[in-house]
């Protein structure tokens, strides 16, 4: 069976490629937008980091320190983080909640919760989230593309050596 904690090691697993990607561009990749009206990588990287402060509310036992990397929905920061600084963030936060839903029962999961969004099955809540990042990350990628110029298959080639045939 698929599990939660599954899931979530998918998504980090395809967030720290992300990472590896942007490293292979010049920095500026990461913090630009492509319209003015968008957000840069850097910043969908950035309301992420935001989203995981979320999983201390929904999943039991787990606490961290907030990350100072993010910002509110609704706001947006003032000053830029290198890629690296929010890798390493993600790294802090990442695993505490990947061994919180790892280590939640069954009846944990299905425990009824109040949020913003009303009463849900816990499980429900944390896969929202988890499906929420891996929708940004595509954004990510999409405005990774339209910047550097690169295609897919430049993509699988340069990240994955995989070369066409």
């Amino acid at each position: 069976m698929f599990s939660l904690a599954d899931y979530y090691k998918l998504v980090e697993e395809d967030r720290n490629e992300h990472f590896k990607l942007f490293k292979l561009v010049s920095e500026d990749t990461f913090h630009k937008k492509y319209t003015e009206d968008t957000w840069s990588a850097e910043l969908i990287f950035r309301h992420l980091l935001s989203t995981l402060n979320w999983f201390k509310n929904i999943i039991p036992n787990v606490d961290f320190d907030d990350t100072k990397l993010g910002f509110q929905y609704g706001t947006l920061p003032e000053d830029t983080v290198s890629l690296e600084d929010l890798e390493k963030e993600f790294q802090r936060i990442s695993a505490v909640v990947q061994e919180g839903i790892e280590n939640m029962t069954e009846e944990q999961e299905e425990e009824i919760i109040k949020t913003g969004f009303g009463e849900r099955p816990r499980r429900k809540m944390i896969a929202g989230l988890i499906n929420h990042e891996s929708n940004h990350l595509g954004q990510a990628v999409w405005i990774f593309k339209r910047i550097s110029g690169w295609t897919d298959q430049d993509i699988r080639e340069k990240l994955y050596g995989v070369k066409s045939e």
